[in-house]
């Protein structure tokens, strides 16, 4: 003779996984981009839900820091902000043409 075990589980199975988008940021939004490190030489800047900044590490070794300004019709121009020395340096100086603008 077979058994068959039934095991119900309710409500939604998604309940119990968090995903990436639907957690709000720890960081409230301040007059500077909310940076988080995607990678260990990538760090991505946000205002709102949109991608702003971007601070990537070159094989030199140095902090290579890129702002989007605006958002007009057509190409959005994207700006070099600079090479710097350490991450942070990057971040600031970034952080710092963004809420010059």
């Amino acid at each position: 003779m077979y058994q068959t075990y039934v095991r119900i589980v309710g409500g939604n199975w998604r309940d119990d996984f968090e995903f990436a988008h639907h957690a709000p940021s720890p960081e409230p939004e301040g007059p500077g981009l909310v940076w988080r490190e995607a990678a260990r030489n990538l760090w991505s800047g946000s205002w709102g839900s949109q991608p702003r900044g971007t601070v990537i590490l070159e094989s030199s070794g140095l902090w290579l820091a890129y702002v989007k300004l605006d958002e007009p019709p057509g190409l959005s121009p994207v700006t070099t902000v600079g090479r710097f020395a350490t991450a942070e340096e990057a971040l600031l100086a970034t952080d710092a043409i963004w809420t010059s603008r």
